[in-house]
């Protein structure tokens, strides 16, 4: 008896001796296969077109046909079938014969002469192989179905938001992965939700699909975000999609915003999600608290909403962890990768390492009318303990390089004074300000303007501050030696320049070219 069920479609032999070929449609019909047979190539490709390819599940032929060769009829399927599994049969030591047929996506070759037991053993694996090739694509094409419908839900600025919001998306897989959604309660209230499924498989895309429409289906039928939250945490948990912290999980990190366009407060969630940064209108850059646990880790969550304040402030910036992690890899700051790819939507596909994981950004711009010359974007943000300051070379490799990418060397020979003076401003930092102590911390701000003609050099420290104007005193120092030494060097080099609490927070200003040099 045969070792698995054969169904109605065929296998094909082709041999141009008919003793052989009598011979391997009794030992394959012995086997339980169904078999058809031809003597040459013209005639097996009739075979192929009058029962259909995809009736067939494997074809053996003799290499040495009369006319064409048993290669030429394997090109030709080929062209048409790529996942129908092939086979040749050769003489003794043909070698060549042997290694054309394997490059041209033959699974496997019989020598002369062919024996029952080897007949049946290669033509049962070339079956085997043939179903899962087929499975295969009709997975991929699921997939990529399943795809398009998360695209059709998910992704798009509707327009009520498309002068407030630049997108980029990237995802690294079909399914699964990051999406964006949108929900409006009023021309003037929103709902704006950034998820991140854990896996990129067909149970991660199903359960990123399946939040997708609850979430529309029950948001729009009146449920409040915090109920919603809650239900298809329980939902996660009960489905058993979710497991314990020991074994694999899908769960979902979700970072949503309430916005009123006339309110001063954002109402933000965050379950496992990274910190979203607020922007201030001079370009100081804060981050949001970090997130609660995913969805489906745990029964009991906590669904309350934090406040993010809008007041003074230009942009809303949320970014999934994605774009972390390519910056790591291209070892740039994240925000100069996430300033490059709102640009420039092509940028990703020019890059010398690729994305290891989806990435997803989305700058909302808090009051659109704003004018140009104050509003800025951040290019970095890094805070360094006062310990740092034996690093100050190390950390200036890493600003050059970060500037660089992000402006594309539009700043010519003034990258040199701009890093002199970030130099300076951050060891009066660290020195003075964090007193060196490792658990005191300065923070370095870059920002371009939205017209992209100015960068604008933020460093705030924790220090005490002094009582006189630093200012008005650096402009007294007619000595090259001094305290502030320093600063008298940014304020010579910079294009504005000023010095803000007390000393603790240092401003300066550095003209860009409008094009690379």
């Amino acid at each position: 008896m045969v070792e698995f069920n054969i169904t109605p479609p065929y296998v094909l032999v082709v041999e141009d001796d008919p003793h052989g070929l009598s011979f391997m449609e009794s030992s394959l019909a012995l086997s339980g296969f169904k078999v058809l047979s031809a003597g040459s190539v013209t005639a097996a490709r009739k075979q192929c077109q009058e029962v259909g390819l995809d009736n067939i599940l494997a074809v053996l032929s003799d290499y040495r046909l009369p006319g064409e060769s048993g290669i030429d009829l394997l090109r030709w399927i080929r062209q048409r079938d790529q996942t129908l599994s092939t086979l040749i049969i050769t003489g003794q030591g043909e070698k060549s014969i042997v290694e054309e047929s394997l490059r041209m996506g033959a699974i496997d070759y019989l020598e002369k002469p062919v024996t029952h037991q080897d007949l049946k053993k290669v033509m049962i694996d070339a079956v085997e192989h043939t179903r899962r090739s087929r499975q295969s694509v009709t997975d991929r094409r699921g997939l990529e179905e399943l795809e398009r419908f998360d695209q059709l839900i998910s992704g798009t600025v509707p327009e009520g938001l498309q002068e407030r919001i630049r997108f980029f998306c990237q995802p690294l897989h079909e399914v699964g992965g990051d999406f964006f959604i949108t929900h409006t309660y009023s021309g003037r209230e929103w709902l704006l939700l950034v998820g991140d499924v854990s896996g990129h498989d067909i149970k991660s895309a199903y359960v990123s699909t399946y939040f997708q429409g609850m979430f529309r289906g029950c948001v729009e039928n009146g449920s409040g975000v915090q109920e919603f939250m809650d239900f298809f945490n329980r939902t996660l948990l009960k489905q058993g999609f979710a497991g314990s912290l020991e074994t694999e999980l899908v769960s979902l990190s979700l970072s949503a915003f309430y916005i009123q366009f006339d309110s001063s407060i954002i109402l933000h969630w965050n379950f496992g999600f990274s910190p979203s940064y607020v922007v201030t209108t001079e370009g100081r850059i804060k981050a949001s608290a970090y997130g609660k646990f995913p969805l489906g880790w745990f029964e009991n969550i906590d669904v309350s909403a934090s406040q993010i304040q809008t007041k003074g402030h230009s942009q809303l910036l949320v970014f999934t962890d994605g774009l972390t992690d390519l910056a790591e890899e291209l070892e740039v700051n994240p925000f100069s990768l996430l300033h490059r790819l709102l640009n420039d939507q092509n940028l990703i596909k020019s890059l010398p390492i690729g994305a290891k994981d989806d990435i997803l950004t989305i700058s909302y711009r808090i009051n659109p009318k704003l004018p140009l010359n104050v509003q800025f974007q951040p290019i970095l943000s890094e805070h360094y303990a006062g310990t740092e300051v034996d690093h100050i070379d190390h950390l200036q490799s890493n600003w050059r390089r970060s500037l660089n990418f992000a402006l594309d060397d539009r700043l010519g020979d003034r990258l040199y004074d701009l890093l002199i003076c970030i130099r300076e401003g951050m060891l009066n930092a660290l020195v003075h300000g964090c007193e060196k102590a490792p658990d005191k911390f300065a923070h370095l701000q870059i920002c371009l303007s939205d017209d992209q003609s100015a960068l604008r050099i933020i460093i705030d420290d924790p220090g005490r501050g002094h009582e006189f104007d630093l200012k008005e005193r650096l402009g007294e120092i007619k000595a090259q030696t001094g305290q502030h030494l320093g600063l008298g060097i940014i304020q010579h080099l910079s294009d504005d320049f000023r010095i803000d609490n007390k000393g603790t927070s240092l401003v300066f200003d550095f003209e860009v070219n409008p094009v690379p040099a």
